[in-house]
């Protein structure tokens, strides 16, 4: 790994002008005091409970180990499991800085939390490695619906292919990472590539030679926003306690989301969303897709349903 002056990349900022700044350049940009400590300690809590309580049933979910065997504790579909969590997404500063990546309209692609314990791998990758890049006309390319992750995995890596080609993907998703407790490179921080958001390639799953890699570092209540065509990984922890971080990952108006909501999400906390949430979730008609039955309708209605088999009477 090269050495990083870390003087010119970006710092917590407050300023969101600057913080657009560095997300264009470098990829990802550090938000200063995004939540304050009596919401941070909420989230830690309802947070562990959770995670405590999916273990003693059996629910839980681990990745990042050795030898396949699961290390770091992972929290899926955070939107059913508190309000706490459900008022993430709608924080007006990851509000103006998806915007910013993605345009007007996007949605909440999940909400899950990840719980770094000691002894876990490095895993590069990028976020929105199923979308297609740039192909030359009646070339052999690979059909979108035959993306699979293990094709990403394990490649070849050439430290000349680093520049990358001068036609990329657009970003079409990306993460909001909110630090539930201090993030160092002791206990794991995200671990990102500054710029790999330009190069038009993907990373090699372990090792990629001659490339400069910072660790996402802050207290507690730091928030990291990064593009997903960057290169990052979770940090290895050495540390004896856990480091919790909670990750909304959003994505263009016109994509699948991770979690599917219309399915999994309890009616009570359909019924209890604002209207802003609601359309994060997929509720917001975009350009007529989503829609039902109504032409022209903005919104899907909770109880809305298609017709169906009808005769004249």
């Amino acid at each position: 790994m090269k050495a990083v002056n870390r003087k010119a990349l970006p710092q917590a900022t407050t300023d969101l002008n600057l913080a657009r700044r560095n997300l264009d350049q470098f990829g990802y940009c550090l938000l200063e005091n995004a939540l304050d400590a009596d919401r941070v300690e909420a989230l830690r809590q309802r947070l562990v409970e959770q995670a405590d309580a999916e273990q003693e049933l059996g629910r839980a979910t681990f990745d990042a180990g050795p030898s396949g065997r699961g290390v770091n504790q992972r929290i899926w579909f955070l939107t059913n499991k508190g309000q706490v969590f459900r008022d993430l997404p709608v924080h007006p500063w990851a509000r103006e800085l998806v915007g910013h990546l993605l345009g007007d309209q996007y949605l909440l692609s999940s909400m899950t939390a990840n719980i770094v314990k000691a002894g876990g791998t490095i895993g590069w990758h990028v976020d929105q490695w199923w979308f297609p890049g740039p192909v030359e006309r009646n070339s052999d390319y690979l059909r979108p619906g035959s993306f699979t992750k293990q094709q990403f995995r394990d490649r070849d890596f050439h430290e000349e292919d680093i520049p990358g080609s001068p036609l990329i993907a657009p970003a079409v998703a990306c993460n909001v990472a909110w630090m539930i407790s201090d993030y160092s490179e002791e206990n794991g921080a995200t671990l990102v590539v500054p710029g790999s958001h330009l190069w038009g390639r993907l990373p090699h799953a372990n090792e990629n030679p001659g490339v400069e890699v910072v660790s996402l570092t802050g207290p507690a209540g730091t928030a990291a926003v990064f593009d997903a065509r960057i290169w990052h990984s979770t940090g290895v922890s050495v540390a004896p306690s856990d480091r919790l971080g909670i990750l909304n990952y959003f994505c263009a108006a016109q994509l699948r989301q991770q979690e599917n909501f219309f399915v999994g999400l309890d009616p009570e906390v359909l019924e209890n969303a604002s209207e802003e949430l609601l359309a994060l979730l997929g509720f917001r008609i975009f350009h007529g897709y989503g829609r039902i039955e109504s032409r022209g309708a903005d919104t899907i209605g909770l109880d809305e349903r298609a017709l169906g088999e009808l005769k004249k009477i």
